[in-house]
């Protein structure tokens, strides 16, 4: 019998869920609320596998043996995965959350529950593993590096993970348990490509990589931005080169698409676009890791690279602002040359003649910077000269003007033609800054031509055929059974076996009123297994 005070050490590489799992089979408790009491000190205590809450309450006798409660966190739950792209407020609150009587809204605040990548993270675990663990240490557990988000196969051995049927949305209560193969999904997934092994082991890679980084530092969002920016302006900036990049882009996701939690990334040409340009352009909140990281080792390879070129970029000062810029004419200089090789021109007197050069250079609509080098004269200089002469700004201003309307029409046309297929606003998300200047400047001409472009409402959910959704999924329901039991039509099944085969079924059903034929299918199928 065991010792009521015995407690447990740390296996290696174990969550905080799976230590839990094994102290309540070695309690021999027979409850859930059991255990939670022994922990916590209240048999009303709630926890979830993923982000444990109540970790404040531990009874000092865990904390001596198991570590306070930021190592917890840090060395045993799934939390330093969000951090590097979290902003430092949020990763507070979530801490104080998990320290907390219940964990709230920790994953809306972090964004998982709108990343489209999923935000249950059902418990995973690797067949192999176990059965090692069984000989190393007597007993399979939840590996830390098998739960991560976005890590599919094992990093020891390679084969797809599989994902318990115990702690989801649809299997009832919240339960401690160890890996086991009666808890582990059949896999219904489809066979692993080459293409697809590459770049599932370079994504569980990059997951761990950027896990190890959480536990030390954040990442500017304006600095990412810049980054993915100059890498993508490196591969071309035509349309003809962007539609390319797209194209490539899609064919890399659609190898890790078909796994979860993958199955939301774009792979088509115009979806794909539409990726990168949010990605791309400046930042506007948080997003979900695991779409930095598609990005990242799509245009970099490897995080390490990535992080290499935010640094020097980071370290660079690159955000400097600057007031001495034309209004209307958009040519933007820094107020002195960058030691770049060239050295930093003071300001300074001009006699007459040089004066009336440069002002004859300025009223034909030279760029700032060729001016200065021209004339050996600071960028201080040039806006000084100019805002002394009315006349002359105002000339350069309407050349300007005229040379951006002709330019920002010739790209917004170019594309209009290179992408007929794309609707206004899936287009608009692929130049964001050209379409913004015309709706300032040309609102009229760029609502004429929009009109040539495909509506594209896509977020109405009036327009979505809900009967052929109705019918793919019933259709994905009895493919996945024969794929999975062959013949099935004695076969007697239960709901949580139907939930466990088929992932995406809970969150779909949520919504009753959809679905209905997909219902019908699924009432009928669980009668017959009473029968």
């Amino acid at each position: 019998m065991a010792q009521p005070d015995a407690i447990l050490r740390w296996y290696n590489d174990e969550t905080f869920f799976s230590l839990c799992s094994r102290q309540h089979q070695f309690l021999g408790h027979l409850d859930t609320s059991s255990t939670l009491k022994w922990l916590f000190g209240s048999q009303h205590s709630y926890t979830t596998h993923d982000f444990p809450s109540n970790l404040s309450s531990l009874d000092s006798r865990m904390t001596d043996c198991w570590g306070d409660t930021a190592s917890i966190i840090l060395e045993h739950t799934i939390l330093p995965l969000l951090i590097p792209f979290q902003s430092r407020d949020r990763i507070d609150n979530a801490v104080i959350a998990m320290k907390g009587a219940s964990i709230g809204s920790i994953k809306y605040s972090l964004g998982l529950l709108t990343g489209r990548f999923g935000a249950e993270h059902p418990l995973k675990a690797c067949t192999s593993c176990m059965s090692e663990d069984r000989i190393t240490y007597g007993v399979p557990y939840w590996h830390l590096t098998h739960q991560y988000p976005g890590v599919v196969l094992c990093p020891i051995h390679g084969g797809l993970l599989k994902e318990s049927i115990v702690n989801r949305q649809w299997s009832g209560r919240f339960k401690w348990v160890l890996p086991s193969n009666e808890l582990l999904e059949s896999n219904s997934l489809p066979a692993l490509s080459g293409a697809a092994r590459d770049a599932l082991r370079l994504m569980s890679e990059a997951v761990l990589d950027l896990a190890s980084y959480g536990k030390s530092r954040c990442f500017d969002p304006m600095v990412v931005n810049a980054v993915y920016k100059d890498a993508l302006d490196q591969l071309g900036t035509s349309s003809e080169v962007r539609a390319r990049v797209a194209t490539s882009f899609a064919e890399y996701a659609s190898f890790i698409q078909p796994y979860p939690p993958y199955t939301s990334l774009p792979t088509t040409q115009s979806k794909a676009s539409a990726f990168i340009a949010q990605m791309s352009r400046k930042a506007r909140g948080r997003c979900h890791p695991l779409k930095h990281l598609v990005m990242i080792t799509w245009l970099f390879g490897r995080l390490n690279f990535f992080i290499d070129v935010y640094d020097r970029r980071s370290a660079a000062g690159l955000f400097i602002q600057t007031s001495n810029v034309d209004v209307v004419g958009g040519d933007q200089q820094p107020i002195a040359d960058k030691p770049n090789g060239s050295v930093t021109r003071k300001p300074k007197k001009l006699k007459p003649a040089l004066r009336a050069a440069v002002l004859e250079s300025l009223k034909k609509g030279e760029a700032k910077d060729k001016i200065c080098s021209t004339f050996n004269i600071s960028i201080s200089t040039v806006n000084r000269l100019l805002s002394s002469d009315p006349l002359v700004k105002s000339l350069r201003q309407e050349n300007q003007l005229k040379e951006n309307f002709d330019n920002y029409r010739a790209q917004w046309t170019g594309a209009i033609k290179a992408n007929s297929q794309m609707s206004t606003n899936e287009l608009r998300s692929t130049m964001p800054s050209i379409y913004a200047w015309l709706y300032r400047n040309d609102r009229d001409w760029l609502l004429e031509r929009n009109s040539q472009l495909l509506c594209g409402r896509l977020g109405n959910y009036s327009c979505i055929d809900w009967e052929k959704r109705d019918i793919e999924l019933q259709n994905l329901i009895i493919s996945t059974m024969h794929h999975v039991y062959g013949a099935f039509d004695q076969l007697k099944i239960t709901k949580t076996t139907l939930f466990s085969l088929v992932p995406s079924l809970s969150r779909l059903l949520e919504k009753r009123a959809r679905y209905p034929k997909t219902r019908l299918f699924i009432k009928e199928l669980l009668q017959h297994a009473k029968a």
